[in-house]
């Protein structure tokens, strides 16, 4: 039993010996295959790398055809070998170190990896080169190496190299195969764009302090009203003012008390060159004294005045104008304590007209300080003007108004030059005057109207008024010893005013 059971040990040992030796010899077997293999696919995987390569390069050679993507004409020449890639204890893919599949200008975005010198070929209209330069090169300037703080190659410098590059290889091609270009920049115009959606991250801090209800503003519905031109321009001043004086008896002098009444209208239109100006006065100026026996009330002045003005601009502040300014006295005038009571004045006696063609000045003028601070002028002259008078009551003297005895009219042709200016210093403070001149070459009348405003308040105010006339045209019969042709009228009043 004994030796039975050595003789069984013997041969166990010995097999084991032989499985041994055998695992040892296919396992040397399979290593040395697995390293052949080894090198059989690493000079596969290089073999592959230059194809690709001599097929970008070839592509680039050829011109501009059409986009070709690396990746893809990689994986189909790795797809045609029937080869499976290396891949080491991370699962990445065992390549050549130093291979550089992709360059600088290639793009991972969305997954589109493309060279943009393979792009279509589109015509953008640029024929010349951007550094054109037509200055001739000095050779030794040339020939010197640039100084450079920084390498070019550590900044954008071969980038922007490569875009230069590329866009002067297209330059070419469509200069040298016009035919070939089908695309043409001016037709994008309008295509619709791919734009970037950019997600805001999420912040959970929001929800927590925003508000539980929202305001909500409701925009209110208004009316929509058509804004009209406005051509006509309407104004107003009317004024109501009093004097009173009384004296003692050993002064010397009467009592009297006085009321002063001026009404304004103006009615002004405005359309591109075309004015149309209208202004309308009556005014009227009432004394009541009882040194006057036969009068209970004596009238100092009063007189109906409308003149008008059309005119169209010619350049500047000038225009073409026609004038036309009517006068004429509304009551009866008497002299004081005048027992036959001889007319002086009476409705249409005299009526007075003047009519003339010519030109007009017109200005104004706002200070920049003080917006009530203005200056304005008008001057209407008027080189063919006639000037008619008629007095149409027998009770009144018509020499008086230089019409001839037993005649009740007179027309005179000459020139006639009317002047309105007025000047506000401030909001309280104003000037106004008014002069017209008229002459039929061998006689001259004038009259000037001035006036001092001070007002208080926008009711009440004072007023320095003088009234100069002179006429040369009545006889010399009724020519003053003292003033001689002049005539004149000062008043201080104090009263009311209301303007619109």
């Amino acid at each position: 039993m004994k030796k039975l059971s050595k003789m069984r040990l013997l041969r166990i040992y010995f097999s084991i010996t032989i499985f041994m030796f055998v695992f040892v010899s296919l396992n040397a077997q399979k290593t040395h295959d697995s390293n052949t293999k080894k090198n059989n696919l690493l000079n596969k995987i290089t073999d592959i790398t230059s194809r690709v390569r001599e097929v970008t390069v070839k592509d680039t050679t050829k011109g501009f055809s059409a986009p070709l993507k690396i990746d893809t004409a990689y994986a189909n020449i790795i797809h045609a070998a029937n080869l499976e890639p290396l891949r080491d204890e991370n699962g990445l893919l065992v390549l050549e170190p130093e291979w550089t599949p992709f360059s600088n200008d290639v793009t991972f975005r969305d997954t589109i990896i493309f060279e943009p010198i393979f792009l279509p070929v589109v015509f953008d209209g640029n024929i010349l080169p951007s550094k054109l330069d037509f200055l001739p090169k000095d050779v030794s300037s040339a020939q010197s190496k640039d100084f450079h703080l920084i390498s070019p190659d550590s900044t954008f410098a071969p980038i922007l190299d490569r875009v230069e590059h590329t866009e002067n290889m297209r330059r070419m091609y469509y200069m040298n195969n016009p035919q070939k270009v089908r695309l043409n920049a001016l037709t994008f115009k309008g295509s619709p764009v791919i734009r970037e959606e950019v997600v805001e991250a999420k912040n959970p801090f929001k929800e927590l302090i925003s508000a539980d209800n929202a305001v909500d503003f409701n925009r209110p519905e208004i009316e929509k009203v058509q804004i009209r031109s406005v051509y006509w321009i309407k104004n107003g001043e009317h004024v109501l003012q009093l004097s009173q004086n009384n004296f003692s008896d050993n002064w010397g002098s009467d009592n009297n008390f006085n009321l002063y009444s001026n009404q304004k209208f103006t009615f002004n239109y405005k359309k591109k060159k075309v004015s149309f100006n209208n202004l309308i006065e009556w005014r009227l100026n009432l004394q009541q004294t009882p040194a006057d026996s036969v009068n209970s009330v004596n009238i100092i002045d009063d007189y109906l005045r409308t003149y008008s003005t059309f005119s169209i601009d010619a350049f500047k502040k000038w225009s073409y104008s026609s004038n036309l300014e009517m006068k004429t006295p509304l009551l009866n005038k008497y002299k004081v304590n005048d027992v036959n009571k001889k007319k002086q004045r009476a409705i249409f006696s005299p009526f007075e007209l003047n009519l003339g063609v010519g030109m007009r000045y017109a200005s104004e003028t706002t200070s920049k300080v003080d917006k009530y601070r203005k200056f304005k002028i008008s001057a209407d002259l008027s080189v063919l003007s006639l000037n008619y008078k008629y007095v149409g009551d027998e009770g009144v003297d018509v020499t008086m108004f230089g019409v001839e005895k037993n005649y009740k009219d007179k027309l005179d042709y000459g020139s006639t030059f009317n002047v309105n200016l007025s000047y506000n210093r401030n909001r309280y403070t104003s000037f106004t005057s008014r002069i017209k001149y008229f002459t039929n070459y061998e006689k001259i009348y004038v009259e000037c109207e001035n006036a001092f405003n001070f007002a208080l308040n926008r009711y009440l105010s004072t007023t320095l008024y003088l009234y100069v006339k002179y006429d040369d045209g009545v006889p010399p019969s009724k020519k003053d010893d003292k003033w001689g042709y002049f005539m004149y009228n000062e008043m201080l009043r104090f009263g009311l005013t209301y303007t619109w």
